[in-house]
């Protein structure tokens, strides 16, 4: 999982404790280049150290994570934000944290490993978000709209190659992303089509006639 350089993070909560067993989570596998306890100091470490990915808590002091997200991608739009909250919290929030650019949205219950997954797909650029998120993002584009409407285009691109019966292996090849970063499309892609499985998101994208585009 590890590429050549770790990946440098930033942890930022207010609680020491969690700060403390992030750090010794990931400090092995990753390098975590500094840690704030709120908003303000998290922007000016930002700028001063330009991690890769920021782990970072939805309610802090001061102006909140989801704030502190969308005035980090103003002033380094290369740095990836990933929120984590103890609860899943209301549609309001949700669309305010995707609204403000983040790379992922994470309950604190996910395991070391998967967290470590989510860091390495956000920092390639793919969105990383806990299943809840997920259904929560579905019910958000229930409506009116087909639900590959609500795909972004390389999300669109690759059920599209998922229709056409390739592996993450081949379809990473063949739109030049790693596996991890196709891994985490197809995450999305299912999510937001409200299926189960790559069988029927395939099953989809031929009902809808996305296979021959």
């Amino acid at each position: 999982m590890a590429d050549s350089a770790p990946i440098r993070i930033l942890i930022v909560d207010d609680h020491a404790m969690v700060r403390e067993g992030l750090r010794t989570l990931l400090g092995d596998e990753l390098n975590i280049v500094g840690e704030a306890c709120n908003g303000e100091d998290a922007l000016t470490l930002i700028d001063q150290q330009k991690p890769d990915v920021v782990l970072m808590d939805v309610i802090l002091p001061g102006i909140s994570g989801i704030e502190t997200a969308a005035r980090a991608s103003k002033s380094q739009p290369e740095v990836k934000v990933v929120l984590l909250t103890s609860t899943l919290g209301d549609d309001l929030r949700l669309q305010e944290a995707i609204d403000a650019g983040v790379a992922g949205y994470l309950l604190k219950d996910v395991s070391r490993e998967e967290l470590l997954w989510s860091i390495h797909s956000a920092h390639r650029g793919a969105p990383v978000f806990h299943p809840a998120v997920q259904k929560q993002l579905l019910r958000r584009a229930a409506g009116d709209r087909l639900a590959h409407e609500e795909l972004t285009p390389r999300e669109l691109d690759i059920l599209k190659e998922i229709a056409r019966g390739k592996s993450n292996k081949a379809i990473a090849f063949d739109l030049d992303l790693t596996e991890g970063t196709v891994k985490g499309y197809v995450s999305v892609v299912l999510a937001k089509l409200g299926v189960d499985d790559r069988t029927q998101a395939a099953l989809y994208a031929v009902k809808h006639g996305l296979d021959k585009n």
